[in-house]
Order: C-alpha cells, then sequence, then structure tokens
C-alpha cells in the first residue's frame, strides 16, 4: 500500500465519523421538535400549588392556635357569677338585713330593699369566698376629708380579688395578676349601662358621668393574706377597697345569697 492509498483509507474513515455526528444531530433535532409539539402537562404543577397551599393553611391555624391559646392564659373568666339575684328560703341560721344604697344597681335598684317589702339574706359565717361572690360586711373606718361623707354601718360589695393576689385597674379595666378579668362587673357600669350603651343613651348636657369617668385607673394592690378586695358593681356610686384598701376577714358578717321568699 503507499501512501496514497493510506491517505485515502483515513479520509474515508473521517467521512464516517462525519456522518455518524450528523446523523446524530439530526435525530437530536427531531427529538427537540417532537418534544416542543406536546401539550403541557398542568397537573404536577397543580398538585404543587395545593400541596404548598395546604401546609400554608395548616401552619396558619396552627399559629392562630396557639396565639388564642397564649392569649387566653393572659386572662381570668368569670362565667360562675350572674348578676341575677335568686329568690331563696330563709333558713334558721340566716339573718336578714335592709339595704338602701345603690352602689350595686345594674338597673333594677339591685339590692336595695328600702321601701320595697324585700329583704337581703345573708349566711353568717361563710369561709373561703371566692372571686363573684357578694359579701356584707361592717365598713371599716375611711375618711377622705369630706365632712358631709357619712358611711353606712354595714355595706354589701362583691368580692373581686382574693388574698396573693395583685389587684389594677387600667382605663376601666379590672386586672389581677397582670391578666385581665372577664365579667360583667370588671368595667364601670351605670344602672348596668357600659360606656358606649350610657353615653348613647343619656343626654351628654345633663349626664352625671362622662367618658373620662369610665376610664377609671388604679395602681396594682397587693391584696395580703386574711382580706380580700371589693368592688361595688356601680363603682361611680361605691365605697370600697379603692377607698379603704383590702377588706379583713374579721369585718365580714356573711355571704348574701339572694332575696328571702316571704
Amino acid at each position: 500500500m503507499n501512501d496514497f492509498d493510506e491517505f485515502d483509507g483515513e479520509f474515508n474513515e473521517l467521512k464516517d465519523v462525519d456522518r455518524l455526528e450528523t446523523d446524530r444531530m439530526i435525530s437530536l433535532e427531531k427529538v427537540i421538535a417532537k418534544s416542543g409539539k406536546k401539550k403541557f402537562n398542568m397537573l404536577p404543577l397543580i398538585f404543587s400549588s395545593f400541596a404548598i397551599f395546604a401546609v400554608g393553611l395548616f401552619l396558619m391555624m396552627t399559629i392562630k392556635e396557639y396565639t388564642s391559646e397564649v392569649e387566653s392564659q393572659k386572662t381570668i373568666i368569670d362565667d360562675q357569677s350572674v348578676p341575677e339575684i335568686p329568690m331563696v328560703e330563709v333558713e334558721s341560721n340566716m339573718i336578714t338585713v335592709e339595704y338602701g344604697i345603690d352602689n350595686m344597681d345594674k338597673g333594677n335598684h339591685d339590692y336595695e330593699t328600702i321601701g320595697t317589702g324585700k329583704r337581703i339574706v345573708v349566711e353568717p359565717r361563710v369561709s373561703g369566698f371566692q372571686r363573684g361572690d357578694v359579701i356584707y360586711f361592717a365598713t371599716p373606718k375611711y375618711s377622705n376629708g369630706n365632712p358631709n361623707l357619712n358611711l353606712a354601718g354595714n355595706y354589701i360589695s362583691r368580692v373581686v380579688g382574693l388574698p396573693g393576689e395583685r389587684i389594677e385597674i387600667r382605663e376601666g379595666q379590672l386586672y389581677i395578676d397582670e391578666m385581665k378579668l372577664e365579667s360583667f362587673y370588671s368595667f364601670p357600669t351605670v344602672r348596668g349601662m357600659n360606656k358606649k350603651k350610657y353615653l348613647e343613651t343619656v343626654d351628654s348636657q345633663n349626664s352625671s358621668m362622662t367618658e373620662e369617668d369610665f376610664e377609671e385607673s388604679m395602681e396594682a394592690i397587693l391584696v395580703p393574706e386574711g382580706t380580700v378586695f371589693v368592688l361595688g358593681d356601680q363603682w361611680w356610686r361605691s365605697i370600697d377597697s379603692r377607698h379603704f384598701g383590702p377588706l379583713s376577714l374579721s369585718q365580714v358578717e356573711g355571704k348574701v345569697i339572694g332575696y328571702g321568699i316571704e
């Protein structure tokens, strides 16, 4: 074999390689062209979007539930006490009293019995008072410098703070140990009306209460052992622990349980 024949053979091999590369490129272009004509499958995208939405919804509900739980831990709810005064039978160990002060009025002259023929029933020697209990007690010594202020010998008020608790009022809202108290007696009212209803109902020109009166505040007070913190249901007409401090249990004559049945 001469040099020419060897060169010719190598040239033919190069042509064969080039032909193979060309055929491969053509095949690849056909595949690409063919794949471009196919319709795009949306199902994977839909499923992915739904999965992301479901996970997001789950996380949002979990966070909301956690937030609600945290908020509930910052709130004390008294849903056992009720504003209504029951009628009760007077038993031999109970006492009945008359009362003529409107510090507990919620719109029906509550606990006011003078001239009505009703009597308030008191169960004496009760121990272990609970929040929301209404008690009858001997009025502590108190003077605000007003010579015309004549306090009754006995008062009726509601227990709102127990021994060891810190009681505070912030802009018309009662707090216990930094936790908001939710109940019908935890904010100021006038004859049972809250601020919004009162200001909508009463002529502001002739009103004895202003918007500021509903936003009373009081610094935190610690309730010592052997005492309770009491408030009248109608704050603005009441002399209570805001004025004379926590009430000694030794001055409590009993728990008010209702009106006596004649």
